[in-house]
């Protein structure tokens, strides 16, 4: 029997592991703000950094150090390195180490990309992760502690092995097969140790989130508006940014008749979510493919 087709008999066991009580008390939502920024998909880096990518970094920098509560993650080093090193002025260089050494920009997975998890060979896999947190550790002193793996198509046992020891104390995924992942929502297993071998040692073991059917994107509709949710800063434009700057509207815009609107329906996302899990700790990734590069209008 082929591995796939264990798949439906997985979800029906799942169906029947005991399911735990929702904790009482009050949901604590983590809002993490992100962009999801491809390396080469579709269209070259150097198109992407032109596009948009340069102004993720531009524009994040600038509303962290105008917004004490603010925060972002940064996760492959590509772009933030072309940034850094052909964009970034030394002012914002400096904002930058100071707004890492406050905790509210941090790196999350650090290679230079988001590696694919079926195709690649593991020696390539350890360079562009050797490449991107040597960097982040010659630049900053830092090393990343956790991974943002939310968009390889599928999820490999090697990864969690390798990113175990690679010094991560947790590993995030999203992309794995749809009726599991349905069947692991409904069990509220959403949240492992996983263990890459039964051959391999503790040390090679690592905690793992998966993302629920929302994956790593804000909700795409919300009740009031035919639009996506979440997204005010529009729309990337390619090849080249608007000459004028405006960018075409993604998400209705917040006015004081709609935002009890959108507190609703973020408090809704949260609530439905939290019925996922086992802890009322949720994880509300606000952000998706080419966000925040308008991030003056996003925050």
């Amino acid at each position: 029997m082929g591995p796939l087709r264990w798949l439906p008999l997985l979800g029906q066991l799942l169906l029947l592991w005991p399911r735990a009580a929702q904790p009482a008390g009050p949901i604590r939502a983590f809002v993490v703000p992100h962009s999801h920024m491809d390396v080469g998909w579709v269209f070259t880096v150097q198109e992407s950094m032109r596009a948009y990518a340069a102004n993720v970094y531009t524009t994040v920098v600038a509303e962290l150090v105008r917004g004490g509560q603010r925060r972002f993650i940064a996760v492959e080093q590509e772009f933030f390195r072309l940034w850094w090193d052909g964009v970034a002025s030394e002012q914002q260089k400096q904002q930058v180490r100071q707004l890492l050494h406050e905790g509210r920009l941090e790196f999350v997975l650090g290679g230079q990309v988001m590696h694919d998890e079926a195709v690649t060979h593991l020696d390539d896999q350890i360079l562009q992760l050797t490449e991107g947190h040597g960097f982040l550790y010659e630049t900053f002193g830092i090393r990343p502690q956790f991974s943002w793996h939310v968009d390889p198509f599928g999820a490999s046992a090697t990864t969690p092995t390798l990113f175990a020891l690679a010094g991560f104390n947790a590993h995030l995924i999203s992309r794995i097969d749809y009726d599991l992942k349905d069947a692991m929502q409904e069990a509220q297993m959403l949240q492992f140790v996983w263990h890459g071998s039964p051959s391999l040692s503790g040390q090679q073991e690592i905690f793992t989130h998966v993302m629920d059917h929302y994956s790593y994107c804000t909700p795409s509709h919300i009740p009031f508006s035919n639009r996506s949710g979440f997204y005010w800063n529009g729309v990337a434009v390619f090849p080249e940014p608007p000459p004028d700057g405006v960018y075409p509207n993604m998400s209705e815009p917040v006015t004081g008749a709609n935002i009890h609107l959108y507190a609703e329906a973020l408090v809704a996302n949260v609530k439905q979510r939290a019925a996922w899990f086992r802890t009322p700790h949720v994880l509300w990734p606000w952000g998706c493919d080419k966000q925040f590069f308008n991030a003056s209008v996003q925050f």
